[in-house]
C-alpha cells in the first residue's frame, strides 16, 4: 500500500506509483476552531514530500518528543497534547483472518529516526506496538513482525519519539503484507549485548553501524554472521538467518541486540537506581556522544518484538554491567595486573538485574522458551602474553556459575528458562591457543559505527604504548567463534526438548 492514491504521477523517470490494495490517510491535531491563529493545523507545516523511494514518492516529518509536540485545544475547547503530531495510517483493502508478515518500505533518505513507532491494528488480542530503527540509508523493505489478524489490518506511524527534538526524519512510505498458511513454528527473538549481535564477526547491518561523528551514531552492530542467524532449529536443515531472509513460513527472527548493551539498556530500568525508568543521557543533549549499548534505539524489551506468539528468546547479557568487561580486559589483559575480588560485587548486581530481566521477558512472552547464553574463556589456559589469564578465566567461570544458579532459581519459580554454557566448546580456541576463535586487539575503525581514536565514549581509546585505537571487534568471537556459539545453542535446544509451536 502506497502513501499516495493509485497511479499518482511522480517526478523524473519514476513514472506513476501504480495500484495497490489499500488506502492511506494523515491525521493532525488542530490548534482549535476559533480565535486568532486557531482552526489551523501546525503539524501540516512540518510535512514534506520527496520524489524517491518505492514508487517514486514518500512523505516525511520530523520526530518530536513530549516537550516538542506542543499543546492545542480540540473542537470542544479542551486541551490536547501533540499539536505537532503527524500520524499516517495504512489500511488494507481486505479483511485478513489469519497470519501475515508485515513489511514497511524504508527509503534511502528521509528516514533517519531510530525510534519509528508503528502500531499494528486488527491483531488478535489487541493493538501491537513495534519500534524500528529506520536509518538504513538504502531503499529496502524492513520487517515489522508476524501477526494473527482477525479483521481489516491497519498500520499506523507517527512522528513521536522519546529522543525527538525536530532533527530526525520519519518517513511515510509503503506497507506490504505477506499472507502465511498459519503461525510460523518458530517465532524467535535475539536480544542482549555484543556476544549476541555478532560483534567481531563482521558484515553488520547498515542501520546498526552508521553515522560515526554525528548525533545519529549507532554502533549496535548486528552482524550477518551472528550466532543467532547460524542457528539450526530442530528438524531444520537451513539456518535461521537464511530462513528469515527468505521470509519463510516456518520461522521468523527478530533481532534487537546491541553491542555494548548492559541489562538496563535491555530492560529500560536500572537496578542500581531502584529500577527507575532510564534512557541514554545523550538523548537529552545531542551534542554528547550517544550512550554505548543503546544509542538512540528504544529499550530492547519495549521494542515490541516480544509477545504471546514468541516461541524462543535467546540472549547474552550482564558482562557489560558496571563496566566489568572492559575494566577486566584493560587491567587483566592490557596491564597484566588485576584482582578477581574487585569485580564480585558488580557481578552480583549484574546477575540480579539479569534475573529480573529474564522474569520480565517471560511476562511479555509467556509461552516462549528463554535461553540465557553465557560467555566463553576469551584467553587460553596457558598465557603467551604478559597478562593475567588466570584471573580472566576465573571471572568467566564465576559469572557462568552465578548466571546458571540464577536461571535454576527462576526455573524453580516456574519461569521457562534454560542456561547455555559455551566455555567447554571454546576450550583450546581462546587467545593464545593454536586455533583462536576470539579476536585479539583489532585496530579500528572497522565500519562506520566503530570507534575512532579520540572518541570520548571509547572504553579503550588506545592501546597503551602503541597508539592503536581498539575496534569494538577486539576480544569478541570471530566468524568461527559465532559458529561454535550456534552449535552450543543447537545442542541446548535439543537437550531441553524445544520444538517451537505445537
Amino acid at each position: 500500500m502506497n502513501s499516495v492514491p493509485d497511479n499518482t504521477n511522480t517526478y523524473g523517470s519514476c513514472g506513476s506509483t501504480g495500484t495497490d490494495d489499500g488506502s492511506f490517510a494523515f491525521t493532525f491535531n488542530s490548534n482549535g476552531t476559533s480565535g486568532p491563529g486557531l482552526g489551523q493545523y501546525e503539524a501540516k507545516g512540518d510535512l514534506y514530500q520527496i520524489g524517491g523511494g518505492y514508487g517514486g514518492h514518500f512523505w516525511y516529518a520530523h520526530t518530536r518528543n513530549e516537550a516538542h509536540l506542543g499543546d492545542g485545544v480540540d473542537s470542544n475547547g479542551n486541551k490536547v497534547d501533540g499539536l505537532m503530531t503527524v500520524k499516517g495510517t495504512w489500511t488494507l483493502g481486505q479483511n485478513l483472518d489469519g497470519w501475515a508478515r508485515v513489511f514497511v518500505q524504508v527509503p534511502d533518505t528521509g528516514a533517519h529516526t531510530q525510534q519509528a513507532h508503528y502500531v499494528i491494528h486488527g491483531v488478535e488480542g489487541g493493538d501491537r506496538d513495534r519500534y524500528l530503527n529506520t536509518h538504513y540509508g538504502a531503499n529496502t523493505w524492513a520487517e515489522l513482525g508476524v501477526y494473527h489478524f482477525t479483521g481489516t489490518p491497519q498500520v499506523e506511524l507517527s512522528n513521536t519519539a522519546d529522543d525527538g527534538i525536530g532533527d530526525d526524519d520519519v518517513a511515510f512510505t509503503s506497507v506490504a503484507f505477506q499472507k502465511l498458511p498459519g503461525k510460523p513454528q518458530h517465532m524467535v527473538v535475539a536480544m542482549g549485548d555484543s556476544y549476541t549481535s555478532g560483534e567481531g564477526s563482521g558484515d553488520y547491518s547498515s542501520e546498526s553501524d552508521t553515522s560515526h561523528g554525528t548525533t545519529g551514531w549507532n554502533a549496535c552492530r548486528r552482524g550477518a554472521n551472528g550466532w543467532s542467524r547460524k542457528l539450526l532449529l530442530p528438524f531444520q536443515a537451513t539456518s535461521l538467518g537464511d530462513l528469515s531472509d527468505a521470509h519463510s513460513t516456518v520461522a521468523d527472527l527478530q533481532n534487537v541486540s546491541c553491542s555494548g548493551a548492559s541489562t538496563w539498556n535491555v530492560r529500560g530500568k536500572d537496578i542500581t537506581q531502584n529500577d527507575a525508568d532510564v534512557h541514554p543521557s545523550a538523548w537529552d543533549d545531542p551534542s554528547k556522544p550517544q550512550t554505548q549499548g543503546q544509542f538512540h534505539e528504544i529499550a530492547q524489551i519495549d521494542s515490541g518484538v516480544l509477545s504471546d506468539d514468541t516461541t524462543l528468546v535467546m540472549l547474552t547479557i550482564g558482562g557489560n554491567d558496571g563496566g566489568n568487561f572492559t575494566d577486566a580486559i584493560t587491567k587483566c589483559y592490557l596491564v597484566g595486573v588485576c584482582d578477581k575480588d574487585d569485580y564480585t560485587a558488580k557481578m552480583n548486581t549484574a546477575v540480579d538485574a539479569t534475573g529480573r530481566l529474564l522474569d520480565e521477558i517471560s511476562q511479555k512472552a509467556p509461552h516462549a522458551q528463554i535461553v540465557l547464553m553465557g560467555y566463553p574463556h576469551i584467553v587460553a589456559d596457558d598465557p603467551c602474553l604478559t597478562a593475567d589469564f588466570d584471573t580472566l578465566n576465573a571471572l568467566a567461570d564465576e559469572l557462568r556459575d552465578k548466571q546458571a544458579a540464577k536461571v535454576a532459581e527462576l526455573k524453580n519459580q516456574g519461569v521457562k528458562v534454560a542456561f547455555a554454557d559455551p566455555i567447554s566448546a571454546f576450550h583450546g580456541h581462546g587467545i593464545c591457543d593454536s586455533d583462536e576463535w576470539i579476536n585479539r586487539i583489532v585496530a579500528g575503525p572497522n565500519g562506520d559505527g566503530d570507534y575512532h581514536s579520540g572518541d570520548p565514549a571509547n572504553p579503550i581509546p588506545r592501546i597503551p604504548l602503541t597508539g592503536i585505537c581498539a575496534s569494538l571487534e577486539s576480544f569478541h568471537p570471530k566468524d568461527r567463534g559465532t559458529t561454535a556459539y550456534s552449535a552450543v545453542m543447537d545442542q541446548t535446544l535439543a537437550d531441553i526438548g524445544y520444538t517451537g509451536s505445537q
